[in-house]
């Protein structure tokens, strides 16, 4: 019987010369190939005078006889089916590996899908745990989907072998994600970094044993984040949008996030009991970052605290004890770009504009970094200057004592004596060895 190009292999079903105690022999399945060998006892047996040695199968008619060549055919074909699976998996193969996969003893080669899912079980679990946020979990998740598309693409299957996986398809996936699945340069780093942490995963559990990712480096872009100027804040706080609620609740929540520097995860669960007095009666927020768990302490100042009294008696709020009814991130940044149409603003709002917004313009107001950093929640300061943006027209304000000292200073610094010419360098003399006179 022939499979493949590659291999050929014999199935051969024997009855063996002694018979048993009811005169029956019992049956065997030689498998042969590449001059290897391995017999298999199929559990059946036969009357001396029913078997046909050519054909391999009994010659009787009876029910008995009928129902062992049912089973014998079926033997058959799952050997080939054994077989054909192992040459997809470019598995060795001769026939005591044929042998062992029938019996169920032949240990099964872990697959990259199913490893990456039982790693998103554990990144769910940290969840959970409220370890990490939900985007990140969503992120695993979707990178696991991308992979199987891509193998299903490439491969036309929906898995593969963890130890099939080779450089070369970790820079195909990686063309894929860019070219195919349209994602920057960061996204696509981040998929493929998930990627390269199940492999680590298979390489400590021994399921894979060379690394595709030796010698490889991915890098992120620095991200040019938007914020908005005080000029264009203040045209969409001047917006009248009293005949659109919709829009309206949307352009209120953005202007508390700018004036707060929360992220939408945090305003869209933020409660009156998140806002607190302290002893001189000024009020603030201290929450919970639902992304790092650190915990953000903001001055609640007046534009927001207006905002928040604005929607004390809406249902909603008063239902859930929120501060602000928040909808869907979807559509606040769907309702954003209407506003800054609205506004005759040229930038793609989003809902985390607002946070850069905050911490540029905090800066600005020469609000200390430290003190930008504890407000927005972050654990390390370098975060914080990712998100803040320092204008001119704030240094130069920081620099106003410094002119004002040195510009009057006296010095001894005086104009040149007289007009420079143009300069003629002396050419350098010729090195190397001198030649020897004869």
């Amino acid at each position: 019987m022939k499979l493949s190009n590659e291999s050929y292999f014999s199935l051969n079903f024997i009855a063996r010369k002694r018979a048993n105690k009811e005169g029956e022999l019992p049956i065997t399945l030689r498998i042969t190939m590449n001059g290897q060998r391995a017999e298999i006892y199929v559990n059946r047996t036969v009357r001396p005078d029913d078997w046909n040695a050519a054909n391999g199968q009994s010659k009787g008619k009876t029910k008995k006889d009928l129902e062992l060549n049912r089973y014998l055919d079926t033997v058959r074909t799952k050997i080939c089916e054994i077989h054909n699976r192992l040459v997809l998996r470019d598995e060795p193969i001769n026939p005591d590996v044929l042998k062992r996969a029938f019996l169920g003893k032949l240990e099964k080669p872990k697959m990259l899908c199913e490893a990456f899912r039982e790693v998103n079980v554990k990144v769910r679990e940290q969840y959970e745990r409220g370890d990490i946020c939900k985007a990140t979990v969503l992120r695993w998740e979707r990178c696991e989907k991308y992979l199987s598309e891509f193998l299903m693409m490439k491969e036309n299957v929906s898995d593969i072998p963890m130890k099939n996986l080779t450089s070369g398809m970790v820079d195909d996936f990686e063309h894929f994600l860019r070219v195919r699945k349209m994602c920057a340069n960061n996204a696509a780093v981040k998929y493929i970094r998930y990627l390269k942490n199940v492999v680590r995963v298979g390489i400590a559990n021994k399921w894979i044993d060379d690394d595709p990712f030796i010698g490889k480096r991915y890098t992120r872009t620095k991200s040019d984040r938007e914020f908005l100027s005080e000029n264009e804040l203040k045209a969409i706080m001047k917006l009248d949008l009293t005949t659109l609620p919709r829009l309206d609740l949307v352009r209120d929540t953005f202007v508390f996030c700018c004036f707060c520097g929360l992220a939408f995860a945090d305003i869209s669960t933020l409660t009156r009991d998140h806002i607190i007095k302290d002893e001189n009666g000024e009020e603030w927020i201290r929450k919970a970052r639902q992304k790092t768990g650190e915990v953000s302490t903001i001055p609640l100042l007046d534009i927001p605290k207006r905002i928040a009294e604005k929607y004390r008696n809406h249902p909603k709020a008063v239902a859930k004890n929120l501060v602000i009814p928040v909808i869907s991130n979807q559509r606040m940044n769907s309702y954003l770009a209407e506003i800054a149409d609205l506004a005759k603003i040229g930038k793609h709002l989003t809902t985390h504009i607002a946070r850069h917004t905050f911490a540029t313009m905090s800066l600005n107001n020469h609000v200390p970094i430290e003190t930008i950093s504890k407000m927005l929640g972050h654990s390390d300061i370098s975060t914080t200057q990712i998100y803040a943006r320092m204008l001119d027209q704030t240094i130069s304000e920081d620099m106003e004592r410094m002119r004002a000292k040195f510009d009057t200073m006296p010095t001894g610094i005086k104009p040149l004596a007289e007009e420079p010419t143009d300069f003629v360098p002396t050419p350098l003399p010729k090195r190397g060895r001198p030649r020897k006179i004869r």
